[in-house]
């Protein structure tokens, strides 16, 4: 067996260098938290992670944390005092199983021959091998947490990766080998503590503090020096105070039990394992110079995690400031930072030294002006977007995780802040969590993933650009709509949507629960344009349920089966029984306190007035009734046929067949008009036949509403009042029809 280094490195590490040189490519979690097995793939350069809330995101951030954050001890190779170790870190609470956190770290091509002359430094026989293979393109490292017993954490695997997949493994270190080390760590670490502790109490003890110490203990005697050690220092302390007479005599002791302590360390260091790890060359029984070289250059990664719970701005970037504000030379560093913060959030930012507060430790206390007021009196948005921007001038890490961005922003600055991640992420790699659709809509986003919880946690790379193919743009579909939603629904104007969404509120439908997104058709005419094969069956295939909500208007059954055969077997459609959404709100009750609301209680109306306003209109508005019927024939579309002149007989010209085209068109419209007081008779036929039972429904909602609100000398705006409307109407108020509708929208 082969002996190298020992497995815990005080000393530098030779060749070390900026830890720039990683790129999380791939990260796959086990075990942890609601991370049952999840994979985050092909990662690039921005990552942006999208989901329900509780779905996994931040586990996800936090798992890519934990990583990195291993590695900051800057060699070791295990770990007790692990960053998983609470109950609730392990799936299901259940710690009588693993963690396992595997990534692939690409790695640039002077990083891989640097490793590989380690290796071929303490194994020259294989050098030849090492270097022949050109293939290499990053590493793999498994990260194992254990909870079973003590918590330890440990590194069980690294390997080559090759064209994405996994080569030479070149160490690799089970359980018991882990376990052995975790011991050993465990008791040099205890030897450095008392010996922290021995090195404290006997520095210039006097004698008022060996007597105090001895009388009443360690804790207070030493008080003075402002010291903290633990209840077991202080333990072990208290026995030394007690077994000597004198100050000189503790000393004696303190000094002798330091040079047994020093030699019980180095002895552990030193020794060699029973359990042996496998590494490039075979195996060994210590871990190898090479492992800890490249677990030193992980360590000097910048990794900046910006969590859900971020602490708020004030004195401490204002003391950064303050100081390039006072630094030689560090006046270009300033201006940059603030003109980042000018061009993004329209604000100056500046410090100053506070007049008012006293000094800390001989510096003044520093203070943060936004536009010349302090940042504490500045609005939420622009101190969480300062957060992420100071953070990441201040920091430059190589690695930034942002845990929802957009909080408290508006709008127009979440687009200016995810095109400021968008330019950082050029030299950082960034992984966000969002709820934002601005996030997804902004463009130009690869790494875009779908993080679901049905009922453990799943990750899916999602297809960007076939969506942004699939979808046509004229259509104005927002990204966001096909990949943040289940199921969306096709309304055809804005105000539609705001009251299906009032309805749902009152019915206590929870759309936000079952994933319901609403998409702006801008009319029943353009329900052809929507309902293209190509978007519904994208969205099929994306799992997004979809529904086609429209009003009945003047369609008959046959015209909403031919609709229904369109969609069939790619979506739903939904005809409202009465003419249009508008219909719905003729309630008189609702409309007798609504008048009174919009008028500041200067219309008080009882319902059955009400009704007979309802009455009285509609009975005015029978004429429009049955000339609309009529329209819907007299205006129905009638053109020459494209295909009857490109596909004409051989021996007819172009003009011949066009001619031919128009001639068949005026023909049409003038059977049509020797018609029109037949059709007229039918459409008055079809509006008598149903009047008595549902005049109503026959006639637009809001030519009805208008004439209502004319009576009490009030103007109706069908976009304001009919939302107005809609949230004034009680459940039981709201007709049974649109309840189905509504519940049907989540079923």
């Amino acid at each position: 067996m082969t002996t190298f280094r020992r497995y815990n490195v005080t000393a530098p590490v030779s060749g070390s260098k900026s830890g720039g040189f990683v790129r999380l490519s791939s990260m796959h979690a086990q075990g942890f938290r609601s991370l049952q097995d999840v994979s985050l793939i092909d990662c690039g350069e921005l990552n942006v992670l999208i989901g329900k809330n509780n779905s996994g995101k931040s586990n996800l951030l936090s798992a890519v944390r934990i990583f990195f954050d291993f590695f900051s001890s800057g060699g070791e190779v295990v770990s007790i005092s692990p960053a998983i170790c609470r109950s609730t870190d392990w799936n299901r609470q259940s710690a009588e199983r693993v963690v396992t956190l595997d990534a692939q770290l690409s790695l640039n091509e002077q990083e891989i021959a640097l490793l590989k002359e380690d290796i071929a430094a303490e194994a020259a026989q294989l050098r030849n091998a090492l270097f022949t293979s050109t293939h290499e393109v990053g590493i793999a490292i498994t990260l194992t947490f254990d909870g079973r017993d003590q918590p330890v954490g440990y590194i069980s695997r690294i390997a080559f990766v090759s064209d994405n997949a996994e080569g030479n493994v070149i160490f690799a270190m089970e359980e018991q080998s882990a376990s052995e080390i975790a011991l050993n760590v465990r008791r040099v670490t205890q030897a450095r503590e008392e010996m922290e502790a021995l090195n404290i109490g006997m520095e210039g003890i006097r004698d008022d503090e060996f007597r105090m110490a001895k009388d009443v203990g360690v804790t207070y005697a030493l008080r003075s020096r402002r010291t903290s050690l633990s209840n077991s220092q202080i333990r072990m302390l208290d026995q030394v105070f007690k077994n000597s007479s004198t100050p000189e005599e503790f000393t004696q002791i303190c000094r002798s039990k330091v040079s047994q302590l020093t030699t019980e360390i180095e002895s552990v260091e030193h020794a060699e394992i029973g359990n042996p790890v496998r590494i490039f060359s075979g195996e060994a029984t210590t871990v190898p110079n090479y492992v800890t070289n490249l677990i030193s250059r992980i360590s000097e990664l910048r990794v900046h995690h910006l969590s859900e719970q971020r602490n708020p701005i004030g004195p401490a970037e204002a003391s950064k400031i303050l100081r390039l504000k006072t630094s030689r030379g560090q006046g270009a560093v300033l201006n940059d930072i603030q003109s980042v913060v000018s061009t993004l959030l329209g604000v100056q930012i500046d410090a100053f030294s506070s007049d008012d507060n006293p000094r800390r430790s001989g510096q003044p206390v520093a203070e943060l002006d936004v536009d010349d007021f302090l940042v504490q009196v500045n609005g939420s948005g622009v101190r969480e977007a300062l957060r992420l921007i100071l953070d990441y001038e201040f920091e430059k890490p190589q690695v930034l995780l942002v845990e929802e961005p957009e909080v408290h922003l508006h709008p127009a600055l979440e687009t200016a802040l995810m095109q400021y991640l968008r330019n950082v992420s050029e030299k950082c790699q960034v992984f966000l969590t969002t709820h934002s659709t601005n996030f997804l809509d902004v463009g130009a986003l690869k790494n875009v993933y779908m993080v679901s919880r049905a009922p453990q946690t799943t990750v899916n790379l999602l297809n960007v650009s076939e969506a942004e193919e699939a979808i046509p743009q004229e259509l104005g579909i927002r990204l966001s709509s096909l990949f943040m939603y289940d199921r969306l629904i096709f309304v055809e104007g804005p105000s539609d949507e705001q009251i299906l969404r009032i309805f749902a509120e009152t019915l206590k439908v929870s759309l936000g629960q079952a994933s319901v997104g609403f998409v702006t058709t801008g009319g029943a005419r353009n329900f052809t344009h929507f309902a293209t094969a190509s978007t519904l069956s994208f969205l099929g295939k994306r799992n997004v349920r979809t529904t086609f909500l429209l009003d009945r208007d003047e369609r008959n059954s046959v015209e909403i089966i031919k609709l229904q055969e369109q969609v069939s077997g790619v979506s739903e459609l939904v005809v409202l029984e009465k003419r249009e959404l508008e219909n719905y709100l003729l309630d008189a009750r609702t409309l007798s306190r609504y008048l009174a609301i919009r008028t500041d209680g200067a219309v008080q109306v009882s319902p059955e007035q009400v009704q007979e306003k309802i009455d009285s209109a509609c009975e005015e508005l029978r004429a429009v009734a049955i000339e609309r019927r009529a329209l819907k024939e007299i205006c129905a579309p009638i053109f020459p046929r494209r295909e009857g002149v490109i596909h004409r007989d051989v021996e007819e010209d172009f003009l011949t067949a066009a001619y031919r085209e128009i001639d068949e068109v005026i023909a049409s419209v003038q059977q049509l008009r020797q018609k029109m007081e037949e059709t007229l008779r039918r459409a008055a036929g079809d509006v008598e036949s149903r009047w008595a039972s549902s005049k109503a429904d026959l006639i637009p909602g809001d030519e009805i509403l208008k004439l209502i609100f004319r009576g009490y000398g009030l103007s109706f705006n069908k976009r304001k009042d009919s939302v107005r409307i809609a949230s004034v109407m009680t459940e039981g108020e709201i007709p049974r029809e649109m309840a189905t509708v509504i519940r049907g929208l989540v079923a």
